[in-house]
């Protein structure tokens, strides 16, 4: 896919594993060095809530953002016009 996009800008990480587990993003971002994406170790293992994760020297944004799964609902039902009864 990423040839069809031209490259990566960013990376995300979201929901309850990529928000909660360090290890993985760790594995994850470990097999696409090849992109010039790194990730701060330190940031990695110690980040509490949101944050931006990339090393100085990364190309790509690597990014660890909240779910907000009831934010998103409650949009989509404003946009159609969905009201509490």
């Amino acid at each position: 896919m990423l040839p069809a996009l031209g490259g990566l800008d960013a990376l995300v990480f979201t929901a309850g594993v990529g928000e909660n587990c360090a290890p993985l993003r760790r594995e994850v971002c470990r097999g696409l060095v090849f992109l010039g994406l790194r990730i701060d170790e330190r940031k990695n293992e110690s980040l509490q809530q949101e944050g931006d994760i990339s090393a100085p020297e990364s190309t790509v944004s690597v990014l660890v953002i909240k779910t907000q799964e009831e934010w998103q609902i409650a949009l989509e039902c404003l946009r159609l016009g969905i009201r509490e009864r």
